[in-house]
Parts: structure tokens; C-alpha cells; sequence
């Protein structure tokens, strides 16, 4: 059994795509998980850090998590590990600089909550731990909302705002699904 167990192991990592890395300098943080990145090539790429969330725009400490973004990638080489991409066509990826991990540095200043859904990593919890214990960035709030609730409430209400659909009066659908019976008749 182990060796059947092992066999599969060995198919299932030939099937998945090798990680590719380029470096690159960083134009412009679009929030504090995504920021553009401009390769050696010259090539631009939108590039989400994958295995965190920062808040979004309209949230509170979106401008802090942009700007901290910013602040610690701007004039610095950035090592980019790409692991395929989002349903928005962003490369997925991570970041280091000089070697240390992106993440940490933007989880342990309360900027970005760890998004456990993505990735499990002990690190990435500990971190973010550590600011929320200390009450920094984003934890200084005492119920802050994770940008996915935020972005499930904010559809939530967009789809309340949108007008119901009007009903037709042919094919004998009328309001509150009566039939279109003509005045004077049962």
C-alpha cells in the first residue's frame, strides 16, 4: 500500500505546473495584498500575494495596508515566486526581499489578516497573532471585518439594490401570479 501511495504522489506533483520566480521592482501597490510589478523584461504584472487579505477599498485601514505596501516594496527587489492565477487574471504569487517573506512583514504590522482558506502555514497564523495581540494596524479596531465578509456583504447589498424584475401581463402572469382576467368576470 505504501508504494501505491507513493506512485500517486509522484503522478500528482508531475501534474501540477512547476512555480516559475523573476525579480522585479514594484511601480504601484493597487491595496495591501496587490501591487504591479515590473520585470526584468519590462513586462508589467499584476500580482496578488497569495495567502493573505488585506482590506479592501472602502474598509477601514484600506489606505494604511496600501500605503505599508508601498512603503516596504518601493526601490526594492522583489523576488517573485508565481503560483498561477485568480479569477481576475492577477499572477498569484510570493514575494521576498533579500530572502525574507513578504507576508510576514505585512501580517506581523496588523495590516492583512492571514487567509487560512488559501494557505495553512504556522508562520503566517503566528504573525498574525502576534499583531492582533499587540493591537496593531487593523487590530487596533476591537471587531475588524475580513475583507471576504466585507466583499460577501458588499454583494449581499448590491444584488438588494438592483430592481426586481417587472412581470408581464401576457401569458395570464399578472402581479402576485394572478391570471389576467378581464373586468366583470369571476
Amino acid at each position: 500500500m505504501p508504494a501505491i501511495i507513493g506512485h500517486l504522489l509522484i503522478v500528482v506533483a508531475t501534474l501540477q505546473p512547476a512555480a516559475t520566480s523573476w525579480t522585479g521592482k514594484a511601480e504601484a501597490p493597487i491595496d495591501g495584498d496587490t501591487l504591479r510589478v515590473r520585470d526584468e523584461q519590462d513586462k508589467l504584472h499584476k500580482v496578488k500575494i497569495q495567502g493573505i487579505d488585506a482590506p479592501e477599498d472602502g474598509q477601514p485601514f484600506f489606505k494604511a495596508a496600501r500605503d505599508h505596501l508601498a512603503k516596504v516594496t518601493q526601490e526594492r527587489e522583489l523576488q517573485v515566486t508565481e503560483l498561477g492565477k485568480d479569477a481576475a487574471g492577477r499572477t498569484l504569487a510570493t514575494i521576498r526581499i533579500k530572502g525574507q517573506d513578504l507576508r510576514i512583514d505585512i501580517l506581523s504590522a496588523g495590516m492583512a489578516w492571514h487567509q487560512r482558506s488559501v494557505v495553512e502555514d504556522p508562520v503566517l497564523e503566528k504573525e498574525e497573532r502576534g499583531a492582533k495581540a499587540r493591537h496593531l494596524g487593523l487590530w487596533i479596531d476591537t471587531d475588524p471585518v475580513a475583507p471576504w465578509e466585507w466583499r460577501a456583504a458588499e454583494e449581499q447589498r448590491k444584488n438588494q439594490r438592483k430592481p426586481a424584475a417587472k412581470s408581464t401581463q401576457q401569458g395570464g402572469a399578472a402581479r402576485g401570479g394572478e391570471k389576467n382576467i378581464p373586468p366583470g368576470r369571476p
